[in-house]
C-alpha cells in the first residue's frame, strides 16, 4: 500500500477510475481530468493539472504521467525521471 495525503492506494497499476477517485479525495485544485494520449482536451486552461496515459484508446494503457500548467509555465512529471519544465 502507498499513502498519499492520508489516502491509501494499492501498490499496483491503477485504473483511470481509481486515479480519479484518489484525486477527488485529495481535493487537487485545477484538476481537469484523466486522459489517454488521444483524448486530451483541444483547448488548455490557463491553470490546470491532469494525468495522462501515454497509450491511446486502441491500447490497454502503458504508463501514467502528470502535467501542471500555471499561466505560461508548464511542467511534466514522469515517475521514471525528474520533473521537467516545458516552458
Amino acid at each position: 500500500m502507498i499513502q498519499v495525503e492520508n489516502n491509501v492506494l494499492p501498490n499496483k497499476p491503477l485504473s483511470n477510475f481509481e486515479i480519479k477517485d484518489a484525486v477527488k479525495k485529495i481535493g487537487l485544485k485545477n484538476f481537469c481530468g484523466v486522459f489517454l494520449r488521444d483524448t486530451l482536451p483541444k483547448k488548455p486552461k490557463r491553470n490546470e493539472r491532469a494525468i495522462m496515459n501515454l497509450d491511446d484508446t486502441s491500447g490497454d494503457g502503458t504508463h501514467w504521467v502528470v502535467w501542471f500548467k500555471h499561466g505560461d509555465k508548464n511542467w511534466y512529471f514522469d515517475s521514471f525521471g525528474l520533473p521537467h519544465q516545458l516552458s
